[in-house]
Formats: structure tokens, sequence, C-alpha cells
């Protein structure tokens, strides 16, 4: 685990077949990589941003506050967009609730707690997400997620409790504390004990700038009692909503149209008139089913994400 990570997280440049084969262990007990064919370099972007996606998802260990994993998730989506796995325009907020959610789920299972649900949890951004497509990943990932199963699947083959997600803690933690610089072991103990009891320089600016803040909030609170705020928000549930409605008035209107072709088809002079009518009508009653088509499908995918369970789940 720690000879690949440290090709991808630390050097860019890693091996893409870690099959058996490829792998041994000479008689001073070094691990021996054969085959250099398959090997792959990440872009500078991609590099940088799976760094900060590899530091933000492993920074303060399983028991993190939820308060830090919520900053950690917000540098974990920098990271992402960085990489050029994100979209342009994408949802960031959705994003980051999606981080979180996984962010937890990952910690949670490294102490052995199972994963709330998905579903139930971010139902709605999840499904949002999926269909604007906004997850874009670079040809390396493929590589990438090819090893990491290769390297599991070699770990478990010998051990049955091997975890990569449990023995890439301790190597990220490491890496986080060569990219602070620290000088020595004893600086490193400081920072920790000034963490613990809040004689660091972070915290005495939190102090100083206690009084700023309040008096910020104390200013938007009197925006709000004025009327003068303006906060833009976003439904989800609400826009969904308002997509169904507007298929729903669309199918009307084409059932409307047909019935009032039909009926000049019926009450026309003319042959040549009554064909018009029918050919209409024939159009709008095509639009109608095909609507009507799109609602059902709408409400299929609704009942996907509203549901808080997964079809094979146990009852």
């Amino acid at each position: 685990a720690d000879a690949f990570l440290k090709q991808v997280v630390e050097t860019g440049y890693f091996h893409c077949d870690p099959h058996p084969g490829n792998l041994c262990v000479d008689d001073n007990g070094n691990l021996v990589f054969y085959d250099y064919g398959m090997m792959d370099e990440l872009k500078p972007n991609v590099s940088s941003g799976f760094r900060k996606f590899c530091t933000a998802l492993f920074a303060g260990g399983p028991m993190i506050s939820d308060t830090d994993l919520a900053k950690n998730a917000k540098k974990l989506v920098d990271g992402v967009e960085e990489a050029g796995v994100l979209a342009k325009g994408a949802d960031r907020l959705a994003v980051e609730k999606l981080a979180r959610f996984f962010m937890r789920s990952f910690k949670d299972k490294q102490l052995g707690k199972s994963g709330g649900n998905i579903k139930q949890t971010i139902g709605t951004d999840l499904q949002t997400l999926t269909e604007n497509n906004v997850f874009r990943f670079p040809s390396t990932f493929t590589f990438i997620f090819r090893s990491f199963a290769s390297i599991d699947g070699i770990g478990k083959g010998l051990d049955p409790n091997y975890d990569i997600g449990k023995l890439a803690q301790p190597f990220v933690e490491k890496f986080i504390d060569a990219q602070k610089g620290y000088k020595s072991e004893s600086e490193k103990k400081f920072n920790l004990f000034s963490k613990a009891t809040g004689l660091n320089k972070e915290d005495i600016n939190t102090a100083v700038s206690s009084p700023k803040k309040i008096a910020y909030i104390e200013e938007t609170i009197r925006s709000m009692e004025s009327g003068t705020l303006k906060i833009r928000v976003r439904s989800l549930e609400n826009e969904k909503a308002l997509e169904r409605m507007e298929l729903t008035q669309g199918r009307m209107e084409n059932i409307l149209l047909c019935s009032l072709l039909l009926n000049i088809a019926g009450i026309a002079a003319g042959p040549i008139f009554s064909s018009i009518g029918v050919l209409g009508a024939t159009v709008f009653g095509f639009k109608a089913f095909t609507t009507n088509t799109k609602i059902k499908k709408f409400d299929k995918t609704q009942a996907k994400f509203v549901q808080t369970k997964f079809v094979d789940d146990e009852e």
C-alpha cells in the first residue's frame, strides 16, 4: 500500500498493472516491481488535485469532528475540481453535501461502523448531480482505479483483514506533515499541543477577530429586519415539482389541440379540411402520448431517489 501510494500521491508516476505476476519480495524483504510496459504519469493539475483529494479525505483521522469534516469536504471538492473531474457550472453545494456524506461514511468504515443510507440522506442532491452529469473522470483515473483494485486484491489474498483505507491513513498523515514542512519532531509535537490547548496563532486570531464577526452578524440581522437583505436559495424539491407540472401542462395542451382538430375534422364540409384536421389531431395525439411517457419516466426516476431503501436491501 505504501509503495503504490508513494507512486500515485507523491511522484504522480505509477505502475498501472501491479498484479501478482509483476510483484515479488527479495531476500532482504524489499518489494520488487516487474514489467514496466504499462506506466502512466499524472498531469500536473490532476496530480495536484488528487493530492488535495487524499489529504482532505484522510486529514483529521477517523474521529474528526463534523465542523472540521465540513471544511475538509470543501478542500476535497476543490481538489476534484482542479483535477478536472468536476464539470464547470456544477452545483457545488450539492457536491459538497455529497462529499461530506461519503467522507463520514469512509471515517465510519475506518472505525468499523456502518454508514447512513445514501438515498435517505442525500437522495435529491444525488439525483440532480446524476442527471446533470457533473463528474468527468480523466482516462488516467481508469488506471488508478485498476491499480488500487489489484493492490487491494493482492492484500486481501494474503490477509483477509487487509484494508487499504486503514493502511493509507498513516501514509497520508506523514505526507501531510511533510507538506507542512516541520523542521523537527519537537516542532510537530508543539504544533499538536498548540491545537489541543488553543495556544496557537490561528486561535488567537480567531479570538481577536470575534468582535468583528459578531458585529457582522448583528449587521446582517438588522438588514433582515429592515428588509434590505436578499437571500438566494435553491429548492430542489420545488424544481422537480415545477418540472413535472410543465410536462403535465404540455400533455394537456396537446390533448386539447388533438380534440379540437378532431371536432373540426368531424364538422368540416370538404374532404381536404377533414384530412387536415385528422392529420393535425394525429400529430398532437402522438405528442401527448410521448409527453405522457416522459411523465411516467419522470415519476419512476423520482421514486428511485425518494425511497429510503435500495431494492436489494434486507427488510
